[in-house]
């Protein structure tokens, strides 16, 4: 699920639909390469969260979301 911008430049991905929040971060780092911050770093509520930050080249935003998408539609 995403909601609409309100002036920043962090995603804060939802996962849990996809992936057991207890593999979130074996699924990001192993399988995705990505580096993010998990959401249980935020808060127990946030377990199968990810947070991502935009302000880089959007080729680079791009990439990341491909490469969770690939990997989600592999599962």
């Amino acid at each position: 699920m995403l909601s609409a911008l309100e002036g920043t430049y962090l995603l804060f991905l939802d996962l849990r639909q996809y992936i057991d929040p207890e593999n979130t971060k074996e699924f990001i780092q192993d399988k995705c390469r990505l580096a993010v911050d998990f959401g249980e770093w935020f808060g127990d509520n946030y377990k199968g969260f990810v947070r991502m930050n935009l302000a880089t080249d959007p080729k680079y935003v791009q990439k990341a979301i491909s490469n969770i998408v690939k990997e989600i539609q592999k599962l």
